[in-house]
């Protein structure tokens, strides 16, 4: 079965901003990539806070890459043990 969402959980200190940031970034990516239209129509996420995590649908293309792109975006910026990421099968933050 493939995986339909990743989970990302992040250090207590990354705010929710900064993760609605960095995903705006990467949507605004997979535009190019893709296009403006599907990667838009593509993309479904939420964020919460307390702790901070998000929830990608990755079924799609689009969606794959967004997860990637802030995968290296907090690599990058935070390090790798700023964030964790698991494959559910369910839409649940």
């Amino acid at each position: 079965m493939p995986v339909t969402f990743c989970k990302f959980v992040f250090a207590d200190d990354v705010s929710k901003r900064f993760i609605e940031d960095a995903i705006s970034s990467a949507i605004f990516l997979a535009g190019y990539a893709f296009d403006k239209e599907r990667a838009s129509l593509d993309a479904a996420y939420a964020v919460a806070d307390d702790p901070p995590r998000c929830l990608i649908d990755v079924s799609t293309k689009v969606g794959s890459y967004i997860a990637e792109e802030l995968s290296n975006t907090f690599t990058r910026l935070r390090g790798d043990r700023s964030f964790e990421i698991y494959q559910v099968d369910h839409w649940k933050l």
